[in-house]
């Protein structure tokens, strides 16, 4: 318990976000990608810095008109000439970003079009490209505050140019957004969300057990009290289906399959299940 108090202080101590780095930012958005599609070089730049907290990232694919799905109305980008160079001009408006205030390493999806046939691979679709705070044109300015929770949650916006080489993955990753994307839901929304609702649920359904056993009232614990037991045998019950499917979903992972239907239940079903429990 002392160990365990000591980390949790000093995670609160460096930055109240990097409890959450870990988890969605980091398993869906810079670090997976670039371990799994990354340049050399891009790994060499950033994977050490997400690694140990020197960057913090996000990931910016929700917008006015899209969610969580990339094929919607999602920002476009253009491929332009600058000065006899080839680059990509985006206009963003992304909200609702994971850690957006607080991130200094942005991962942004966009729809890529190249109508004057500049790039020479003739590819274009949803893209993924990396960018630093500071980025010129580049605007983190606003929170949001959903259920007053202090949670570092906000925007990104602008309209800037970026490099070929920004896509992650480079020049030939133009175009395969989408499929990235579907691959690396599989650890977000089925290892990340799923592992916090269990930890959680069992840690609530545990101490609620406990507390329930020494608790008297009318002269008996309260777990002796039928309404009582109806709700922890709720509590037991969800955290029973949260642990099974783990086990279910995470056997499919480790045999190298990217479930994607799957994880968006498992992102549902298990998040749902821990409020419950919480509640």
């Amino acid at each position: 318990v002392n160990e365990l108090s000591n980390i949790l202080t000093k995670i609160s101590s460096i930055d109240p976000a990097l409890g959450v780095i870990a988890m969605v930012p980091n398993s869906l958005g810079p670090g997976e990608l670039l371990t799994h599609y990354g340049t050399k070089e891009q790994k060499n730049k950033y994977l050490p810095g997400l690694a140990n907290g020197t960057y913090i990232p996000c990931f910016g694919l929700t917008g006015p008109n899209n969610g969580s799905d990339a094929t919607g109305s999602i920002d476009e980008g253009t491929v332009v000439k600058v000065n006899g160079k080839t680059m990509i001009k985006v206009k963003i408006n992304k909200r609702y970003i994971t850690l957006a205030p607080v991130a200094n390493l942005m991962g942004i999806a966009f729809n890529l079009k190249d109508p004057s046939g500049l790039l020479e691979n003739k590819k274009s679709g949803i893209s993924l490209a990396l960018l630093e705070r500071g980025h010129d044109g580049l605007i983190q300015e606003t929170h949001h505050n959903p259920l007053n929770a202090g949670f570092p949650n906000g925007t990104i916006k602008g309209e800037f140019y970026i490099e070929l080489d920004q896509i992650i993955g480079g020049y030939e990753n133009i175009g395969n957004g989408w499929q990235m994307l579907m691959d690396c839901l599989s650890a977000g929304r089925g290892i990340s969300l799923p592992a916090t609702a269990n930890a959680s649920s069992k840690v609530a359904t545990f101490g609620i057990i406990n507390y329930a056993k020494v608790r008297t009232q009318f002269n008996m614990p309260l777990s002796k009290m039928e309404a009582i037991k109806e709700k922890i045998n709720a509590m037991v019950f969800n955290t029973w289906i949260i642990q099974s499917s783990i086990d279910l979903t995470n056997t499919i992972l480790d045999a190298g399959y990217s479930p994607a239907v799957l994880s968006a239940i498992m992102k549902q079903q298990t998040t749902e299940r821990g409020r419950e429990v919480l509640n």
